[in-house]
């Protein structure tokens, strides 16, 4: 009998999860279960479909009978998880279309539930018109509303990916948008001065960016939609037609938990190097299991659609039975908003200094070729050092894209454990329309040797 993967969660660590396992041995039985719908979409598409850059169906790479036919691998949708039992090895699952339940037994499992989005914990946040976004079909149910509601006024609760992804895509169909954001700034990632570059130019393209500020309540009609935001500091009121709730995630474990499967100290599924669990013969990945990050040797969530791709390809190596390694990762990241790119790697310098770290800055500003070509747009380059030994903890480069897509070389130097003065002898690309013969990178690395 062929040997049976049962994976539960069908997107991004799932679905590569169970590709890479079938693909390394076809006689494997493959299913997966999805609660939702859909497969094999890109959630991080959500933002642009919105904006109406590309279709909400664009962004589905495959049906279960796409997947049935090109990969062998049975996917059944509308198939919530409600019980894993490790000693029966079988999952609890139930049909959504019909509300029975079903039994799904494995030989090895995959858990990849993904995240569900935190609610700030305030009055209304039930009302008609207030949102949030983990599915496609979030994304969809906006945009019914824009056009419903005949929506002019838009809140975005959060400053992160998401909620400044989605500002953009509203202020592009023409709402009014302002964004509120409890911390002093926009984008944890990113250390202050560099967040403000972003909250510029929100600002300039027509947006209100709002720090500092603390959400009081979402008020309504008498008939329950959304009318306005209030904040409890400065008792402002905000008119909305729409609210984006985006304040965090958290790992979707319950399934995890009422199984007896340990968790980590993040709150998440705690996986060995091979990505198992404290379970027998039960893996996880993405973004309900955690990642030990790779400049504080720590376990986290870092709840990214590439980190849980990758996991996802090293479980299913490990489905298939092969013995690989998932070293961990840094959060590297890359958002748009409007007319700058916004990209961070390791630790900045607020995180390196909650982490027990001294860290040391220098920033610059720069362009990524030589000065005349004139057309490319400046960017901000900051690199984050230890004092002490003068290792690389972490970099941001906020500006133009071209210039901000270079953050993947400072990653790379910060996984191979850099020392400052290591990188700034980096053999970088020069041309000059495309190079400056000067990198951003190396007067940014060089300017911080000197503070070291």
């Amino acid at each position: 009998m062929d040997e049976r993967i049962l994976v539960v969660g069908g997107n991004a660590a799932g679905m590569t999860a169970a590709s890479r396992a079938k693909r390394l041995d076809p006689s494997l039985s493959v299913t997966i279960l999805e609660s939702g719908p859909r497969i094999a979409y890109s959630i991080c598409g959500l933002p642009f479909a919105l904006g109406g850059r590309v279709r909400f169906e664009d962004l589905v790479l495959f049906t279960p009978e796409t997947l049935k036919n090109e990969r062998g691998i049975e996917a059944r949708v509308n198939r919530e998880a409600i019980q894993i039992q490790p000693s029966q090895k079988r999952v609890v699952a139930m049909n959504r279309a019909n509300g029975e339940r079903e039994i799904h037994p494995y030989d090895r499992l995959l858990l990849s539930t993904g995240y569900r989005p935190i609610s700030p914990g305030i009055e209304g946040t039930d009302l008609e018109g207030v949102f949030t976004a983990s599915r496609l079909e979030d994304g969809e149910a906006i945009l019914s509303w824009i056009d419903a509601a005949s929506a002019r006024r838009a809140v975005i609760l959060g400053g992160g990916y998401v909620g400044l992804e989605l500002s953009e895509a509203l202020v592009e169909r023409g709402l009014e948008v302002t964004v509120v954001e409890r911390s002093p700034s926009l984008l944890p990632s990113l250390d202050p001065d560099m967040a403000r570059l972003v909250e510029e130019e929100l600002e300039r393209k027509g947006a209100r960016v709002l720090t500092g500020r603390v959400v009081k309540r979402i008020a309504g009609t008498s008939s329950g939609r959304v009318e306005a935001v209030e904040l409890a500091t400065g008792s402002l009121r905000l008119p909305a037609d729409l609210v984006f709730v985006d304040v965090g995630v958290a790992p979707r474990v319950e399934l995890a938990e009422k199984a007896g499967i340990r968790l980590g100290s993040s709150g998440a599924v705690a996986v060995s190097e091979r990505l198992e669990t404290s379970a027998n013969s039960i893996y996880a990945a993405g973004n309900c299991a955690e990642c030990t990050h790779l400049v504080t040797g720590r376990p986290m969530m870092i709840p990214l659609g590439t980190v849980a791709a990758k996991q996802g390809r090293i479980a299913g190596e490990n489905l298939a039975g092969r013995r690989s390694r998932f070293a961990g990762a840094l959060g590297t990241s890359l958002v748009k908003v409007l007319g700058v790119t916004a990209a961070a790697t390791g630790l900045s310098s607020v995180a390196a200094e909650r982490e027990g770290f001294h860290p040391v800055a220098a920033a610059i500003e720069g362009r990524f070729q030589a000065s005349y070509f004139g057309s490319g747009a400046p960017a901000k380059v900051k690199v984050i050092a230890e004092r002490e030994s003068g290792r690389l903890l972490g970099a941001q480069i906020v500006g133009s894209a071209e210039g901000a897509l270079r953050i993947d070389v400072l990653a790379a130097a910060i996984t191979a454990g850099m020392t400052v003065r290591d990188a700034s002898q980096l053999d970088l690309a020069y041309a000059p329309p495309s190079g400056a013969l000067w990198n951003p990178i190396l007067v940014a690395l060089n300017a911080l040797a000197r503070e070291l």
